[in-house]
């Protein structure tokens, strides 16, 4: 506010004029008036002898000294003075407009802003064409009000400077100072609405971008705080504070992301995904972020939104992202396998095979996915496109054990079917394949029994029926049969025979034979062994403890997850799912109780890859035998996995 630069002052016009209006000359005075004011006395009717300077000129040649001494005082820098002169000269004539001007330079010399502007007020007032005087006005309001902000007192420095925003529209300088007052106020609302009102003028000014930003931040809508900072780069890329919000930006998605790891590894996935919600509107370029948030939705079994994301994740990766492409689109395919087990479950089995048909587009090396489609396939009663899905995955892996048991339910099935069409010797083979797969079924070997009996092959069938009584002597309907192959036998006796010596022989052979030395893991984990008790399907997830290191709480639990599948399985020696190490390059899936193991694709593709098994078509409807069993809700437990597996942890990032 220092000393203002000295002004080159102008006479005032006015000043120089002739004498004043109301003053006349003796020659103007009627001499009937003197006559009658001062009657005979010729004293004072002697006006020839009066000087000029008594004509009634004393008001303007005052006014002139003043002006005359207020300007020496201006020029000496006598403020106070000049202050002094002026008022007396505009007490004598108030419409001297230049004297308020004149008047208002020496009060901003003086550091008085108010009175300043209020005869700049003045003289606008009397000449509002002349913009030189408002241009002084509304320097003089942004002065006084920068002096009120600088003292703190906000309220009145924002009052000064919308009276400067009001006079002068078009400066945006004055809005930007009623901005810093209201964010001084904390009147952030206040502030918003101002800013946003200067976007809309169309301004190309990157702070103001910037400062609404900030602001959104404040009110935590991200995504709208990020896109004034998209825009305020845009106009110059280089603004370090849109760089130092960027950065708290991303600090801060990262910092949600750790939340919403802590809240799933807890179970708490509604908060979790609120907080990795959160983070993606920080930091909506970061693909990993979306990744996490779909895995949420897969464990939410909101499979839609889930899809979205990786889809997205998977747009937004580059090739140089390996890893983390391979781990969206695992996580994509369980996705497909976990809508395909929630449809499985619903009883839509259509849809389960289309999405599961979409998983196998990408992954044709998982055994689960082929066994799960060929479960729905045989609710669908395409018996045909089951076997050939089972005989798949058995030929991925020929000692998975839910394979064999669902190839044995299947065989058991078509062996039914052939039986009603009188197809003795077809029936025979479908039994035959089915004790292949399960040879310790005993009702696999009954219905072959009976087969045989129609086939007159009566040392088979007895070989059957001695099979039957060393697996299950109390096997409903064996004492029937017994009884019409071995009249008169008891079944000691029965037991004690060469045939049953022989059909000992053979059950042995065919146990040590199918002996499995373990079970490779795939997709799927193991079915419940033979006799299992068979609860209803669940769905339910082993979370491992989260690494130490500080980013492992939210990517331990995307590994987690990434390798879990959708239809696991216990078995009844264990009290809960057995971990095994994963091939390189293969999912695990947890797998169901049920026969599902994982995901589906289109009908079309379904057809052309069942193009070559003969008879792709529905079953022939057959009741199903009291010992049949198949695949879903109701079937007995051997048939199902065990409740979702234990996720096991995906591959890890380096240390």
């Amino acid at each position: 506010t220092g000393s203002a630069t000295k002004t080159q002052i102008v006479p005032p016009t006015s000043l120089i004029s002739s004498p004043h209006p109301s003053c006349k000359t003796p020659e103007e005075i009627p001499k009937g008036t003197l006559q009658r004011i001062f009657g005979s006395s010729q004293v004072f009717q002697n006006l020839d002898d009066v000087k000029p300077k008594v004509t009634g000129l004393t008001v303007p040649l005052k006014v002139r000294e003043y002006y005359h001494q207020g300007l020496q005082c201006l020029e000496k820098e006598d403020w106070e003075m000049a202050v002094l002169f002026f008022s007396r000269a505009l007490h004598l004539d108030s419409q001297l407009v230049d004297f308020y001007a004149l008047r208002a330079e020496a009060y901003i010399q003086l550091c008085d802003f108010s009175s300043a502007a209020q005869n700049l007020r003045r003289a606008y007032s009397f000449q509002p064409e002349n913009t030189k005087y408002l241009e002084r006005l509304t320097l003089v309001l942004y002065l006084q009000g920068q002096c009120l902000f600088e003292q703190r007192a906000f309220r009145e420095a924002l009052k000064v400077f919308l009276q400067a925003s009001a006079l002068q529209p078009e400066k945006a300088s004055f809005r930007y100072r009623c901005m810093a007052c209201l964010l001084a106020l904390e009147q952030h609302q206040d502030c918003l609405s101002l800013v946003t009102k200067e976007v809309k003028l169309g301004t190309t000014n990157a702070d103001v971008f910037i400062l609404r930003a900030r602001l959104y931040n404040f009110f935590q809508k991200p995504s709208l705080c990020y896109r004034d900072l998209h825009s305020a780069l845009l106009l110059d890329p280089k603004h370090p504070q849109a760089k130092a919000l960027l950065q708290t930006m991303v600090d801060q998605a990262q910092q949600a992301r750790q939340d919403a790891g802590i809240l799933a590894v807890q179970g708490k996935l509604q908060h979790a995904l609120q907080c990795i919600n959160c983070a993606i509107e920080n930091n909506p370029l970061d693909p990993s972020l979306f990744l996490f948030r779909g895995t949420v939705h897969r464990r939410l079994q909101e499979f839609d939104a889930a899809v979205e994301d990786f889809l997205k994740a998977l747009d937004m990766l580059s090739e140089s992202q390996e890893g983390m492409v391979r781990q969206a689109q695992r996580q994509l395919l369980l996705t497909y396998n976990d809508f395909a087990v929630h449809c499985y479950l619903q009883g839509a089995y259509q849809e389960a095979v289309l999405l599961l048909n979409k998983a196998l587009k990408d992954e044709q090396q998982e055994k689960g996915l082929y066994i799960n489609r060929g479960d729905c396939f045989f609710q669908l009663g395409n018996l045909t496109f089951a076997e050939a899905d089972y005989q798949q995955a058995l030929a991925l892996s020929p000692q998975d054990e839910g394979a064999n048991l669902r190839m044995g339910l299947l065989q058991e099935k078509m062996g039914f079917c052939e039986q009603r069409s009188r197809q003795f010797n077809k029936a025979e083979s479908h039994f035959s394949m089915a004790i292949r797969h399960n040879p310790q079924k005993a009702a696999y070997y009954l219905h072959r029994a009976r087969s045989r009996q129609l086939l007159q092959n009566i040392l088979g069938a007895r070989l059957d029926v001695a099979t039957v009584l060393l697996l299950n002597p109390k096997q409903p309907k064996l004492l029937p049969l017994m009884a019409s192959l071995f009249p008169g036998m008891p079944v000691e006796e029965v037991l004690c025979s060469r045939v049953a010596h022989l059909a000992r022989l053979q059950l042995d052979q065919v146990l040590e034979s199918s002996l499995q030395a373990g079970i490779p893991q795939g997709i799927v984990g193991q079915v419940p062994q033979v006799g299992a008790p068979g609860p209803e399907w669940e769905m339910e997830e082993k979370r491992e403890p989260a690494p130490s290191r500080v980013r492992s709480l939210s990517d331990s639990y995307l590994e987690q997850t990434s390798s879990g599948s959708i239809l696991g399985c216990k078995s009844p020696s264990e009290g809960s799912p057995v971990r095994r190490p994963l091939r390189s390059g293969l999912l695990r899936l947890l797998t169901l109780k049920v026969g599902l193991e994982v995901t589906f694709a289109e009908g079309a593709e379904v057809a052309m890859q069942r193009s070559q098994v003969p008879g792709g078509g529905r079953s022939r409807d057959q009741p199903q035998q009291p010992e049949e069993r198949a695949p879903g809700p109701a079937a007995a437990s051997r048939s199902r996995h065990a409740g979702v597996a234990g996720a096991g942890s995906g591959p890890t990032a380096p240390p």
